[in-house]
């Protein structure tokens, strides 16, 4: 009998309990040290549990497993001597939620709130995701395609409308028809017309809600913003190293440096007037920010990742749709 799956859920049981009495503890430096060595060995425990599955099914187990050891990072952020979340809720936000700010589960339940809007936006881009990974596996027929990264890019984008902006919007939903106060945590990016605006304000606002908490706030008044800025981007880039290089065990360094070049970019928009023109200006500012998105994009998702984890990921959707 194989016992992985077993062990998984017990660490992952283990780790909810630890993520609920944690903040308990009065001593919040302590409950720091605590909550980022869970983090570290969580890395390694999620590691060697899935050693002998696929690499997409390790991506799944590593990031699931990850998710839930950043949420008690933020829980100890957020709560310092008290947990005021009750078990159940501590459980909906933790398991349920992706998002990283667990006040608004205080909350729950409470009376519905507006939720048509995001149901609407949530199936359109499921539907037009599907649309654009059967595109994407045609055109992949055509090796001249393939080496100007069009395909993988379809296919990203098409996984990106599935994940992020259909079933996480549909998520919203669900919670909200709760009484839970959340919100999109993807707005509109390709309105972004800087990188600022783009990581802090538009893309995934549960990642940069998280970094704010766990890393940008606590250290900017004693390194400086700019520092701070660039340790938060590099967190970023090590985490994204546990969920995309990790499984296919390939590309290591790859999504830091993808992390680095943007950290570079950020910098150059608050410190060079010729950037910050271009940022002022209502067409290349889109530009500006599109072109440092995707040139790079084959660093972040790197070739071991595309062919091991979202090929397999594009086939196992498209088989049951």
């Amino acid at each position: 009998m194989d016992l992985t799956w077993l062990y998984i859920s017990l660490y992952a049981l283990l780790l909810l309990i630890a993520g609920y009495f944690l903040p308990f503890n009065k001593d919040k430096r302590m409950a720091r040290v605590y909550a980022w060595i869970i983090a570290l060995v969580t890395v390694v425990v999620s590691a060697v549990l899935t050693s002998a599955q696929s690499p997409l099914t390790r991506m799944v187990v590593i990031v699931v497993l990850q998710l839930l050891s950043m949420k008690i990072v933020v829980a100890v952020e957020s709560y310092s001597g008290e947990n005021r979340l009750k078990p159940f809720q501590w459980m909906a936000f933790s398991v349920g939620w992706f998002g990283m700010r667990p006040v608004l589960f205080e909350e729950l339940p409470s009376s519905s709130l507006p939720i048509a809007h995001l149901v609407v936006k949530g199936v359109s881009r499921i539907l037009i995701g599907f649309l654009l990974l059967y595109l994407s596996m045609i055109l992949e027929e055509y090796p001249y395609l393939s080496r100007f990264f069009f395909p993988q890019l379809l296919l990203l984008v098409g996984i990106s409308l599935i994940l992020h902006f259909g079933i996480l919007n549909l998520s919203t939903a669900g919670w909200r028809a709760l009484g839970v106060n959340v919100s999109e945590l993807f707005k509109s990016p390709f309105r972004s017309k800087s990188l600022k605006e783009f990581w802090g304000k538009r893309w995934n606002i549960a990642f940069s809600e998280m970094t704010a908490l766990i890393a940008y706030r606590p250290l900017k008044r004693k390194i400086g913003v700019e520092k701070a800025v660039i340790v938060s981007f590099l967190l970023s880039g090590l985490l994204h190293e546990i969920a995309i290089s990790l499984p296919a065990r390939a590309g290591y360094g790859l999504p830091l440096t993808y992390f680095g070049i943007h950290a570079f970019a950020m910098h150059l928009e608050t410190k060079s007037e010729l950037i910050q023109r271009i940022t002022q200006h209502r067409i290349l500012s889109h530009v500006w920010v599109m072109l440092l998105l995707i040139l790079p994009m084959p660093l972040l998702f790197h070739p071991a990742f595309m062919q091991q984890v979202l090929v397999p990921l594009r086939t196992f959707l498209l088989q049951d749709a």
